[in-house]
């Protein structure tokens, strides 16, 4: 058994109470090189990582999370279930990346963001209907800390969300909102525009793992 210190790399671990740390990994668990992790945090099996991933402090990624390359996971910070964080993303402390969220290469995720995958509440109501939705946070998008989206809503790439927003409908044109309703607020320069590349295709879950991880999925 390998003991996990803070942020030290990790291989090979176990899935076992860490004496010093209590950090929890499954037996079976793919990741890339340079792989770190802190304190008191939890990853379920059915998770994989690629290279330079960090995950801080008392976070939990449940069965079906995929993170791409270079992505850095804050402290507090909780995926519930299938989603897809891409190369290059930030997410900031305590946020939370729902099951059927996509976020695309170079986005950036304020604390304390909000995301969703269910369309009603089914909680003591048996009569509603169960949907779940796919919501996308796009290429550079960026949005702002303490901001709640939808289930099934669409960040365009480079749209920036200001903080304390509200998106509860499609947002794509490349500006910057902000607000409760949500507002655009200005045109968003060239220059302060991501470049996304030529031939970039955006990430799809497999047939199989929508089946697996999102019983209820209704295409938007």
């Amino acid at each position: 058994m390998l003991t996990v210190t803070v942020m030290v790399s990790v291989k090979n671990a176990q899935w076992a109470k860490m004496l010093t740390d209590k950090t929890y990994m499954p037996t079976v668990f793919k990741h890339g090189k340079n792989f770190k992790i802190g304190n008191f945090s939890i990853i379920e099996s059915g998770v994989r990582v690629g290279d330079n991933v960090t995950i801080g402090h008392h976070c939990l990624l449940k069965s079906g999370t995929r993170f791409a390359d270079n992505v850095n996971f804050a402290d507090y910070c909780k995926t519930t279930g299938i989603c897809y964080v891409g190369n290059n993303v930030n997410v900031r402390t305590g946020s939370c990346i729902s099951k059927s969220v996509i976020v695309e290469d170079k986005a950036f995720i304020g604390a304390a963001v909000m995301t969703s995958h269910t369309k009603h509440i089914h909680h003591q109501r048996p009569q509603m209907p169960r949907v779940q939705l796919l919501t996308r946070i796009g290429y550079g998008a960026v949005v702002g800390s303490h901001t709640n989206l939808s289930a099934g809503v669409h960040i365009g790439d480079n749209v920036v969300i200001g903080y304390g927003s509200v998106v509860i409908k499609d947002v794509l044109e490349p500006a910057i909102y902000a607000g409760n309703p949500l507002r655009k607020l200005k045109e968003l320069s060239d220059e302060m525009r991501v470049t996304k590349p030529d031939g970039y295709e955006e990430h799809i879950f497999s047939d199989e793992m929508l089946a697996k991880y999102l019983p209820y999925y209704v295409k938007g």
